[in-house]
């Protein structure tokens, strides 16, 4: 009982007593350092008045040559060549020019795909070329185009859809047929202005290479002499007849070389325009041996071409040769 009071009375007394409040561990301490600022406060953030790298420098121009109205029909694509021939002629050493200056050509309605110098039956010299040779180049050079800039076959399409039919029957025609241009790509204006370079480029070294069988003296007729106006269209079949005997090896080696420098030379006075180059040789010789396996050899061949120039096979890589040449001795 005694025990149980004076823990009572010292629990009463321990709780009575008010404890003494403690300080605060260095009230007046300040919280580190208050006055301290953030770091570096003033401080811009890491050059921000500095530009974008080169804002006000401009992109470079694009050297994208000016597009080109398309060709469309037989009268622009005659046109075309006219000028063509024309600016062939105005490349040529003095002597040379004499010879062709003003020399007619003549246009074939025939479908067969053929180009030829000759001699008309008063003996004056004319240049011929016929619808289907238009019409073939025409092709090559749409679906060419095409593959350059969308990444398609319409080549190898065409090609395989029309080139046989050329070399079984008189009567097929190398135009495009419907449909091989896919219809996405078919008014795009990048791809007619293309289209009109190959278009040149191939009939120049074309008619490059004829013109050397007269300034050459292959056909023995461009001699200086006044131009006549060239045969009528109805006689072409029968002259053409003249032009193989004089046909081999050596005059048609010579005229691809003469023909060659020729495009080259022409080609560079056009710039800034689209230059013609050796390309355009290339391009018509795998057209045209294609048409060769085709038809596997036949002498008979109805194409044109085929039948008056020689196996293209061998042509190509002459043509190529004599471009890197003048490259070597007047640059690209």
């Amino acid at each position: 009982m005694t025990l149980a009071l004076a823990a009572c009375d010292l629990q009463r007394s321990s709780t009575a007593r008010t404890p003494q409040p403690q300080p605060q561990p260095y009230p007046q301490q300040p919280q580190p350092y208050p006055q301290q600022p953030q770091p570096y406060p003033q401080q811009p953030q890491p050059y921000p008045q500095q530009p974008q790298p080169y804002p006000q420098q401009p992109q470079p121009a694009p050297t994208a040559r000016p597009l080109l109205p398309p060709l469309v029909g037989s009268q622009a694509m005659q046109a075309e060549l006219r000028t063509i021939l024309a600016e062939l002629i105005a490349a040529l050493p003095a002597d040379r020019q004499a010879k062709v200056r003003g020399i007619p050509l003549v246009f074939d309605a025939s479908f067969d795909v053929n180009a030829f110098a000759g001699c008309d039956e008063r003996g004056a010299p004319f240049m011929a070329a016929t619808e289907g040779i238009m019409e073939a180049v025409d092709a090559i050079a749409q679906t060419r185009s095409t593959d350059e800039l969308f990444g398609t076959r319409t080549y190898e399409t065409y090609c395989a859809q029309v080139i046989p039919q050329l070399v079984k029957s008189e009567s097929a025609r190398a135009g495009l047929p419907p449909g091989i241009i896919p219809a996405q790509y078919g008014g795009d204006a990048r791809r007619w202005s293309r289209a009109r370079e190959i278009f040149g480029d191939i009939l120049s070294f074309t008619f490059a290479h004829e013109l050397a069988h007269h300034y050459l003296g292959h056909t023995g007729c461009a001699n200086g002499q006044p131009m006549g106006t060239g045969p009528s269209p109805a006689l072409l079949g029968r002259l053409v007849t003249r032009v193989l005997p004089g046909l081999n090896q050596a005059n048609e080696v010579a005229s691809d070389t003469e023909g060659t420098v020729n495009t080259l030379q022409a080609g560079r006075a056009r710039r800034p325009q689209f230059s013609w180059s050796e390309q355009g040789g290339v391009m018509l010789f795998d057209y045209f041996g294609r048409m060769d396996r085709a038809a596997g050899g036949n002498p008979l061949n109805p194409i044109g071409f085929l039948r008056t120039h020689p196996n293209p096979a061998f042509r190509g890589p002459i043509v190529q040769s004599v471009a890197q040449s003048w490259y070597a001795r007047n640059g690209r």
